[in-house]
């Protein structure tokens, strides 16, 4: 389950599941701190407070002064490998990265889209996913797993997912080429006129099929265009929504 945390006038996120981890560190970011709009902005921005927001949120998550590892967010199905801290200053195209190094922080931003973290029980390494609706479609998650299979040799029954705030499948009506990407099961529509994406559903549907144990998913209910007080929302707000950040690391 993810609970809802305030530490020094920042709201944020974690999961109970990673926080039992040993050596694990993570948080999702609201938009709430002392003011309603703590955004963490684009990950080119130099605006000073977004700065400023940054640095007050890897403090309340256990990660202050840690390297951050970027995305360069591009609804794809690229997996990047993080060995060092070199992407801290140039950001790797992509949607998920994985890692065993200890003492960086993985990032992602949404505003909408589905953050996923994912960390093998033993700490051995963690991941970040940003999936959208195509990013899912390709099954972004799912290769996610199997990379960090692959390249750290853990038993995928071993890793725990966390799917983060999204928003949820009462507020993301999609038009039928978008439905058509998916299977029936993540696509609801005989509830609404038009069809409606479960992304929560399509990618812990992925989790488990990669071998991810079902009970060691945790799904967040909260829908991001929903809980205004809570969360940015680019179907909601358009250009002028911020972002929110979700990170995760392995401490030294």
């Amino acid at each position: 389950m993810l609970q809802v945390k305030r530490e020094s006038n920042v709201t944020f996120l974690r999961s109970e599941a990673l926080d039992r981890i040993p050596g694990i560190v993570h948080a999702f970011s609201t938009r709430r701190a002392d003011r309603t709009d703590f955004t963490l902005g684009s990950s080119s921005s130099t605006n000073p407070i977004i700065n400023i927001n940054r640095v007050r949120l890897l403090a309340v998550a256990g990660t202050a002064g840690w390297p951050v590892l970027w995305l360069n967010q591009v609804h794809s199905a690229i997996v990047q490998d993080v060995d060092d801290t070199s992407a801290a200053n140039e950001p790797l195209e992509g949607d998920a990265s994985v890692t065993a190094v200890q003492g960086i922080a993985l990032a992602i931003q949404t505003a909408d889209c589905v953050p996923i973290l994912i960390a093998d029980r033993n700490a051995r390494c963690v991941a970040a996913v940003h999936a959208g609706w195509r990013g899912t479609a390709a099954r972004i998650v799912q290769k996610t797993v199997e990379r960090m299979a692959e390249k750290f040799g853990v038993d995928r029954r071993d890793l725990f997912g966390v799917i983060g705030p999204h928003i949820g499948v009462c507020c993301y009506e999609v038009g039928e080429e978008v439905a058509s990407a998916f299977t029936v099961g993540a696509v609801y529509d005989s509830a609404y006129p038009k069809p409606h994406l479960n992304l929560a559903e399509a990618n812990r549907s992925q989790l488990v099929e990669s071998g991810v144990p079902n009970d060691q998913i945790e799904v967040s209910s909260l829908c991001t265009r929903c809980r205004e007080d809570l969360f940015f929302s680019y179907r909601r707000d358009g250009n002028k929504a911020g972002r929110m950040l979700s990170i995760i690391g392995i401490a030294p």
